[in-house]
């Protein structure tokens, strides 16, 4: 019962533990491939008023910079209009990105998330993305006229008519919410100026993001350069909230196999009070009989341990290949920026540190039942039927 509780404790917690990280690293993903990129540079004016008007300076050197960097992977500078969407049916506000479409597609991959029309090829004159819930929402369709109204340059407001070459799906809820995709060059034609608002960096590999953004922190010290978790505090939320879990589920789950540790050893120690009173009888020193009870569940422990560590490794192994598919909450899970297939993993180093758990733990369970043991009067012991 004991090896068993274990085995199934440990099997238990690490796929719980992998299904948890896999989660977690589907929505990290996501976020930073389809919506906040790695590093976002900006005017220092523009975040605490987001005016078209708060451009960045030097855009073309930055540019320059971040195109001979080998550790940046690909960047797009845009330009951010707040304003109105209207079809002949119903209206909507929205955020305008004015995009070069070659960049665009290099950072959040807008080409490959359509599920109608073409990126920006067919309409030659302000075509206009806009996500699958936006046109919904507008009741429009492929090549149909929108009209988007803003304030310009001078602070005055104008509008432009717009044709519908494209309608996306993307894996982030708030680009499909609010967030409508032209071209740089039309929408700085009728705002009345070319300058970008926003540069959106992709590097590499993570580790070369500290460096990446120290580098434009040197070089560029009047524009405000933020990460990632900097740009979305709830990135650390999340790994707060991870954590937390985890060591909820570790709880629980060793409280229980305490428990079980204690129950089971201390049975197996009133079962054999006659046996223990004929040891103490014959010389056997208190110390020696708390240590026989204590390597009894210790290596309980180190027989069911790995065995559980092994099944969950396997686990891992056969749905790491094949993915667990939850397409069938695939519209549910979209709402919140995650995936429908998730593929579990875990650090090496979590199993050595669930392994110690588990010994600790029974360790601490089998303290009671030796306890009992040493207390035994050894007369009284050998007369018990």
């Amino acid at each position: 019962m004991v090896m068993g509780a274990i085995i199934v404790g440990v099997w238990a917690l690490i796929f719980l533990f992998s299904f948890l990280n896999s989660f977690n690293e589907a929505y990290l993903r996501n976020a930073i491939n389809y919506e906040y990129s790695h590093i976002q540079v900006h005017h220092r004016s523009y975040l605490t008023e987001p005016d078209v008007k708060f451009s960045i300076t030097d855009k073309e050197k930055m540019i320059s910079a971040l195109s001979s960097n080998s550790m940046v992977q690909a960047y797009s500078a845009r330009q951010l209009v707040s304003g109105m969407i209207a079809s002949s049916k119903a209206n909507s506000g929205v955020m305008i990105y004015g995009v070069s479409p070659a960049d665009e597609a290099q950072v959040t991959a807008l080409d490959q998330q359509l599920v109608e029309g073409d990126y920006f090829a067919e309409i030659k004159r302000n075509p206009v993305l806009i996500s699958k819930k936006t046109a919904d929402k507008l009741k429009i369709g492929l090549r149909s006229k929108v009209v988007l109204t803003f304030q310009n340059i001078e602070g005055e407001i104008t509008s432009g008519a717009f044709r519908v070459t494209g309608i996306f799906d993307s894996k982030s809820p708030k680009i499909n919410e609010s967030v409508i995709y032209v071209r740089q060059s039309d929408i700085s034609r009728l705002v009345g100026f070319e300058g970008v608002n926003e540069i959106a960096i992709l590097a590499s590999q993570l580790r070369e993001i500290p460096q990446i953004e120290e580098d434009l922190r040197r070089e560029f010290g009047e524009v405000t350069i933020r990460r990632y978790n900097i740009v979305a505090p709830e990135f650390d939320l999340l790994e707060q909230q991870s954590t937390v879990s985890k060591q909820m589920l570790t709880t629980i789950i060793m409280l229980a196999l305490l428990f079980g540790i204690i129950n089971t050893m201390l049975m197996a120690v009133l079962e054999r009070t006659k046996e223990i009173g004929m040891l103490r009888s014959v010389g056997m020193q208190k110390l020696r009989v708390f240590g026989m009870i204590i390597w009894e569940t210790l290596l309980l422990s180190l027989v069911a341990a790995p065995v559980g560590l092994m099944m969950g490794f396997v686990t891992n192994l056969y749905f790491g290949e094949r993915g667990m598919d939850l397409s069938r909450y695939a519209e549910s899970l979209k709402e919140y920026g995650y995936d429908s297939i998730y593929y579990p993993s875990l650090d090496n180093s979590a199993y050595y540190i669930l392994m110690l758990v588990v010994v600790v733990t029974a360790l601490i369970g089998a303290i009671y039942p030796a306890w009992k043991a040493i207390q035994l009067n050894p007369l009284e012991a050998i007369r018990k039927l």
